[in-house]
């Protein structure tokens, strides 16, 4: 089994939507809105934008005037409200605008990137990189595209750039650790996992793909019981269906009994389960 890949472009919607500021801005894992939306199950919330219609063509464009701070904000409420068509129009006619703002152009690569449309994400976070060439997120996101064409080379060496910006980007170490996994480089991806979980004790994902970089290393009871922790601690009913069925794989591999899972319940913590007819699990 793959591990769990999160979509660079998912990564950092509200970071983007921050004002500029003397230093460069970086986002941290509660910005990362893919994140919130995968582990539980909900988008994560925004910020409501009075917006107050002005002049001749208020009635068409209510955000003309606008500066493109406040319109990548735009943007977001109609994603976060679940309207990405009007997200979509609102940024192709901010970018028509603002042509070179990075912030805008970050948010409809992000977007392109969720429809695996990589050739116009790149060209939107080739024109973003220009004047922003270390910027973390703009490099993750640049290599999730890269990724969209298989050039995982270029895609590593983005990764690396934004981990040597900012070492404590766990975006950026999610997806390299993802990287690595595929090419089969299990150590590396196994040390950039721990990372992940060193800065984020409980981010479920990277545990998940821990316990499964851990028996592709051989190590398959330890795999167990990261997996077990795994599932202490995650919410979403998709991964615990998932990880529930691989645990049990590997217990079969072992020799041992199946574990009988609980049905879940709907905004309850998964149970951890019982060995069929045998007691608690070990």
């Amino acid at each position: 089994m793959r591990p769990i890949t999160i979509l660079a472009c998912a990564i950092g919607f509200a970071w983007l939507a921050a004002p500029a500021s003397g230093q460069q801005a970086t986002p941290s894992v509660k910005d990362m809105k893919g994140f919130s939306s995968m582990l539980k199950g909900k988008p994560a919330p925004m910020t409501k934008i009075p917006v107050t219609p002005q002049g001749p063509h208020a009635k068409t464009n209510p955000h003309y005037r606008l500066p493109p701070e406040k319109l990548v904000q735009v943007a977001l409420q109609h994603l976060a409200e679940g309207r990405p068509a009007q997200a979509m129009q609102v940024l192709d006619a901010s970018i028509a605008q603002h042509p070179e703002s990075y912030r805008l152009r970050g948010v409809r690569a992000s977007l392109y990137l969720q429809h695996k449309k990589y050739a116009r994400a790149l060209a939107d976070l080739e024109v973003a990189m220009k004047n922003r060439p270390d910027d973390p997120l703009l490099l993750v996101n640049r290599a999730q595209a890269y990724r969209g064409f298989n050039r995982d080379r270029e895609a590593l060496a983005d990764l690396d750039h934004a981990i040597r910006v900012k070492p404590d980007f766990v975006g950026a170490l999610f997806n390299r650790g993802a990287l690595h996994f595929e090419k089969k480089r299990y150590r590396q991806a196994l040390a950039d996992f721990e990372k992940c979980v060193a800065l984020r004790p409980h981010l479920p994902a990277a545990r998940f793909n821990i316990a499964v970089t851990e028996e592709a290393l051989g190590q398959r009871k330890k795999a167990m019981k990261d997996l077990r922790d795994f599932l202490r601690i995650t919410r979403h009913k998709g991964w615990i269906l998932v990880a529930r069925k691989q645990l049990n794989n590997w217990r079969r591999m072992e020799g041992l009994p199946e574990i009988s899972f609980p049905p879940l319940a709907a905004g309850k913590p998964a149970a951890d389960g019982k060995d069929a007819g045998k007691g608690a699990a070990k």
